[in-house]
């Protein structure tokens, strides 16, 4: 059996998975480069949520299976990060683009092909120092 990652695991599999990205676009890979982009942020967002479990209570079955999904918006809602989403983006319209963008993102990506433009766009919105949507969620983890 298989063990559920914490959530230290899951923030180094997200950066893990950003880095990658980077590196994929670097060498053209760029529809590998646009699906662990997307992947990044989802499994950023898991992390954010497995904080609120504690260890001492059983989670609400419903939330559990609510939160394997790979909808971002959905994801957003379930971490709490709703509210501080919609601050930031009325802050700050690089972020707001970056966010549109990244919620574009669906797991059947892996089997779409991607131009470069896009790619490196998807990357971009992910993962830029100041308003990459990764860094972002990492302030919340």
């Amino acid at each position: 059996m298989a063990l559920e990652p914490s959530f230290v695991n899951l923030q180094t599999i997200a950066r893990s998975k950003s880095e990658d990205a980077v590196l994929l676009l670097a060498h053209g890979r760029f529809a590998n480069a646009y699906y662990l982009a997307g992947y990044a942020v989802e499994i950023g967002l898991k992390a954010c949520i497995a904080l609120r479990f504690l260890a001492e209570r059983l989670p609400d079955r419903r939330l559990v299976n609510a939160i394997h999904t790979h909808q971002l918006n959905d994801l957003i809602l379930h971490a709490g990060l709703e509210n501080i989403l919609d601050e930031r983006r009325s802050q700050n319209r690089e972020f707001s683009d970056n966010w549109t963008r990244v919620c574009k993102w669906h797991p059947d990506s892996r089997y779409s092909t991607v131009d470069g433009f896009t790619a490196q766009r998807m990357v971009h919105a992910v993962s830029d120092s100041q308003t990459g949507v990764l860094e972002w969620i990492k302030e919340y983890w």
